[in-house]
């Protein structure tokens, strides 16, 4: 996929390629720099920064499209500090709506931001992706006396590795809920939210994602460089 004298990008910043040579490659950094690389992990990097850029750009477009008819929430759930990002409908990427008339308002394109009660943290980016459906709450695992409840089909956008990486309620304002955190928050609840507060949980989601991503992608990197 590389090409002599292409010009490419991992997280080091942006590179021209000099030299190819099997599985490792020679490039100059545009700070005058050069290194040798391996040829697959880079690929795979390369993959990636194009994904993200790709998706951006899919999402500003659909945001643009869709900010009139779009309703944004925090979707309060139970997750103590220190559990893994395991709860009902999480695994299945569905969401429980409880609430009848809420459940009539809600609609694919609708989004919100998962908030654990317990550890006052948001820490995903969700997308409604389509219509509501009824069905037995049990089947999704969630533990409640409704034998029926509607439920909606949703994507994460973001979502951090864990709850200690996620956003604490103090440190983020909502002009909507000024003091979020000391509400007395009931989960499964879905609370309106503005697009200016969901854009601010959104964006510190959305770079936390990205940070963890280069971590990993970076450790990979050194570890087969190590091996070779």
């Amino acid at each position: 996929m590389f090409e002599l004298n292409g010009v490419y990008r991992n997280r080091m910043g942006e590179y021209t390629v000099l030299a190819l040579n099997g599985q490792r490659m020679t490039v100059r950094y545009s700070d005058g720099s050069e290194a040798e690389l391996n040829v697959n992990i880079q690929a795979r990097i390369w993959e990636n920064i194009v994904a993200e850029q790709e998706a951006r750009a899919a999402s500003s477009r659909h945001m643009r499209q869709s900010n009139k008819d779009t309703t944004h929430y925090i979707k309060a759930v139970s997750l103590p500090p220190g559990e893994e990002l395991i709860f009902p409908g999480w695994q299945e990427r569905v969401v429980m709506v409880t609430n009848p008339e809420l459940a009539q308002r809600i609609k694919s394109g609708d989004r919100f931001i998962y908030y654990a009660v317990e550890a006052q943290t948001f820490f995903a980016v969700v997308t409604i992706t389509g219509d509501m459906y009824e069905a037995d709450p049990k089947q999704h695992t969630y533990t409640t006396e409704l034998e029926r409840a509607a439920f909606f089909p949703t994507d994460v956008d973001a979502v951090s590795p864990d709850l200690e990486h996620g956003v604490s309620v103090d440190s983020i304002d909502l002009e909507s809920y000024p003091d979020f955190g000391k509400l007395p928050i009931e989960p499964e609840a879905f609370y309106r939210i503005s697009e200016d507060d969901f854009e601010l949980l959104a964006e510190a989601l959305t770079e936390i994602t990205e940070d963890e991503e280069e971590e990993v992608e970076e450790y990979e990197e050194y570890e087969e460089d190590e091996v070779e």
